[in-house]
């Protein structure tokens, strides 16, 4: 099966996380991304086309296509409404209609849970529940409508073509900032209903999977896609020390709606609610295979850190291999590599990241980061040392990486502690002598990485453990991987000055 693909607002951040799955099957040929302004993303398989969704010329586009994916819609609000219904709604008919008369097998829609309306319900909503919109709010309304117009094209021409519509809950990840995400993580936050309110947030990694899913088989009509939990603005606030606020929701639409006219906002009344609706996937599920590999919460801990707040309960540190790598993307795409295993330590200051690579040896290393970066910067270092045949621990400082604590603060005190910690875990899990060096050879932090503290308050030494910048300068220092060592050695940490 060779596929050729057309992907609607292929500038989108929608796009930018759907995009490289596509790009890179071996099923598909090609895809053809069609955006009013040329697509960044660079690929031999990607051919650029420049054109507005409710241009005459989609057919002609469309052609030769096997599937096309629709994608483009107004999310950011204009002021001028009527042009936001026209591209939304109007350019979403004329692409399905032209996908029909051009011959394509098969279109995906991109729909919202808003197409369901703003309003909380007791239980999840599944895709029997009737997508109500709202005629006062532009997006749920113009989600609506196009599912509807898809539902009544579908009734049409039965067994022609087939539209599916899938309905993500919010989405989350390294690709998607908007200001939504934005109110999420501020330092204040307010919603009406702060005791009922709750979003499903799933990662950008889980949304492309479903849309890939998709594209590859016949699926009619509409899907939900999100998590199978939950989580609660207060919970939110919980997790990061957001000071949350219930306000009266009318207030707080005339509030919006004054600040947008007044440019001080760049979102409406339009988009305040209580929340969203909750949903059950189970139908994507059964008719695809598709399962959220991060849970809601976990996707909040991410969002959370990728806005550089802070996590400061331990209950809410991310522990899961998957939840772990998701968060250290932006870190992993700086230093060329992804590898090791992920635990939290519990430390009198909150949880503690440490990355594992097993090597198998006798001799294990422990490799705390210095302040001001984080344990991923090791991790070129640390995959040496494991091919070695050593076992490290990587160790991100309290207020760093993956560790709980105010982003960049950390003192002496916490720092050794932190490192204590991971020997202690180290002794248990491996055994044998372990050292503690300081990876003075690692990557400079990348300044766009949000797990890198904008500033590091507090003044910590590591003079006192072992500083390499190789992987030879580490076997100077404690020898071989294998070599056998005596009992003295092996009952404590060596802590040689550099």
């Amino acid at each position: 099966m060779t596929l050729r693909i057309a992907v609607t607002g292929a500038t989108s951040d929608f796009a930018r996380a759907i995009l490289p799955g596509l790009l890179d099957d071996d099923d598909v040929e090609s895809v053809v991304g069609i955006a009013r302004r040329r697509t960044p993303l660079v690929h031999p398989k990607l051919q650029s086309v420049r054109s507005d969704i409710r241009s005459p010329e989609m057919e002609h586009i469309f052609r030769g296509c096997d599937v096309v994916v629709h994608l483009a819609f107004v999310v950011e609000e204009l002021r001028d409404k009527r042009t936001t219904h026209d591209i939304n709604q109007r350019g979403s008919r004329n692409v399905l209609d032209s996908a029909y008369r051009a011959g394509v097998r098969r279109m995906v829609i991109a729909s919202s849970i808003n197409a369901y309306g703003p309003d909380i319900h007791d239980e999840p909503l599944t895709e029997k529940d009737y997508p109500a919109g709202d005629p006062d709010r532009y997006y749920f309304h113009d989600k609506a409508e196009v599912e509807h117009y898809a539902e009544w094209w579908l009734r049409r021409h039965p067994g022609e073509m087939a539209v599916s519509m899938l309905r993500p809950t919010y989405i989350i990840g390294p690709d998607f900032s908007n200001d939504g995400i934005d109110q999420f993580t501020s330092t204040i936050g307010a919603f009406p209903q702060a005791d009922r309110a709750s979003y499903q947030f799933l990662h950008q990694h889980d949304l492309a999977d479903a849309f890939h899913r998709a594209v590859k088989q016949d699926l009619d009509g509409p899907y939900n896609v999100g998590p199978r939990d939950w989580t609660g603005v207060r919970e939110l606030a919980a997790m990061q020390g957001q000071k949350l606020f219930d306000v009266p929701e009318r207030a707080a639409v005339v509030a919006a709606n004054i600040a947008f006219r007044l440019g001080l906002t760049p979102f409406s009344g339009q988009w305040v609610t209580a929340g969203e609706p909750v949903v059950d996937s189970t139908a994507l599920h059964t008719a695809t295979g598709w399962s959220p590999t991060l849970t809601s919460r976990e996707c909040a801990a991410i969002m959370i850190l990728l806005q550089g707040r802070p996590i400061l309960l331990p209950e809410y540190a991310l522990e899961r291999d998957a939840a772990c790598e998701a968060a250290l993307a932006p870190a992993s795409a700086v230093v060329g590599v992804a590898a090791g295993e992920h635990v939290q330590l519990r430390t009198p200051d909150g949880s503690v990241h440490c990355e594992l690579h097993r090597g198998g040896g006798r001799r294990t290393i422990v490799l705390p980061a210095r302040p001001g970066s984080h344990a991923r910067y090791c991790t070129p270092l640390a995959v040496e040392l494991r091919e070695r045949g050593y076992d490290v621990v990587a160790v991100d400082p309290p207020g760093h990486g993956l560790s709980t604590g105010p982003r960049g603060r950390v003192d002496q005190a916490q720092f050794d502690r932190a490192v204590t910690e991971a020997v202690e875990y180290a002794r248990r899990t491996f055994g044998g002598p372990i050292s503690i060096v300081v990876d003075e050879g690692s990557r400079s932090p990348s300044p766009d990485d949000p797990l890198v503290p904008k500033r590091v308050r507090g003044r910590v030494s590591v003079a006192t453990y072992i500083s390499a910048r190789t992987i030879d300068d580490v076997i100077a220092h404690i020898g071989p991987a294998g070599a056998a060592t005596s009992q003295a050695a092996s009952s404590a940490p060596q802590t040689i000055r550099g």
